[in-house]
């Protein structure tokens, strides 16, 4: 019976297993969207030989680095497993054969991880894995190991080997290397716990700088209270006074026009009075007699 040519693989088969953050980025990317007008094999792998020169996931912040992008177009055309060999036995870049086992390590089951990996521990071919100021360089057979034995890769992380697999492996690579493993392992220990210390640093100060955010927002918002008691304080006091003055502008008002009230009541009275002493009463006693003599 022929063997099967389809590489058997696992996991999520939209995201490719990748980082949910990366996996975003490579879609949002328009270096990917460009890549849509590629549709075979040889020509993703003619792009990767063009313009990969180094194996990191971002390029500025979050961007997606062209990398991954062409990792990503790689799983896009489900390659075969006689297209992976031609991947990472390629003559031209060693860029195209690391994309290769970046392949296999996010999609191959893990129990044929080490039948990909094994026949390349100890290629010696040199590889850039990041540029800028202080590039590091690597070679193919450390990079598998690196991809074997670690959770992550350059920051990202990589799917998780069930532990019974990883362990096997392990137990492998101790038999086929020996100490040269212990090794290879001491620095990618190293890197890791000075890559914790600094996780843990890290939130240290960012604990520290919360609990300082926090308590100059608490004695800001004490601050601000103060000050808004006090003018509150102060509009209340405004407001008592001049409701005093109101209220005492409204008692003199008053009083003066009751005054006048009185005043000009008793002007009243008074011209009445007179005018009623000066004309004489109807039905008095000399009115009366003075009637009585003009009728007699």
């Amino acid at each position: 019976m022929k063997p099967s040519n389809k590489l058997e693989t696992w996991g999520n088969e939209t995201t490719m297993n990748l980082n949910n953050i990366v996996f975003q980025n490579v879609q949002a990317s328009p270096y990917f969207k460009s890549l849509y007008e590629l549709k075979t094999y040889h020509e993703v792998i003619d792009e990767i030989y063009n313009q990969v020169d180094n194996l990191e996931p971002f390029l500025r912040g979050t961007t997606a680095s062209t990398a991954f992008c062409l990792l990503f177009k790689l799983w896009t055309l489900r390659l075969t497993v006689k297209q992976v060999n031609g991947v990472i036995t390629h003559k031209d870049s060693p860029y195209i054969r690391a994309l290769g086992f970046l392949y296999l390590r996010y999609v191959c089951k893990p129990a044929y991880l080490w039948e990909w990996f094994e026949p390349y521990l100890e290629d010696p071919e040199e590889i850039q894995t990041t540029r800028g100021p202080r590039p590091v360089n690597t070679t193919i057979g450390k990079l598998c190991l690196e991809l074997l034995t670690e959770p992550k890769f350059l920051g990202t992380i990589l799917p998780r080997i069930p532990v019974p697999i990883a362990r096997e492996i392990n137990e492998k690579l101790k038999d086929r290397v020996g100490d040269k493993y212990e090794d290879e392992k001491a620095p990618s220990r190293r890197s890791r716990s000075r890559e914790e210390d600094r996780d843990r640093g890290s939130s240290r100060r960012d604990e520290r700088r919360s609990y300082r955010s926090r308590s100059r927002s608490r004695d800001r918002y004490r601050y601000d209270r103060g000050y808004s008691r006090r003018d509150e304080y102060r509009s209340r006091d405004r407001e008592g006074r001049s409701y005093s003055r109101s209220f005492s502008k409204d008692r003199r008002s008053r009083s003066r026009s009751y005054s006048r009230d009185r005043r000009s009541r008793s002007r009243s009275y008074s011209k009445d009075r007179r005018s009623r002493s000066r004309s004489p009463r109807r039905g008095s006693y000399k009115s009366e007699g003075r009637d009585r003599g003009t009728r007699d």
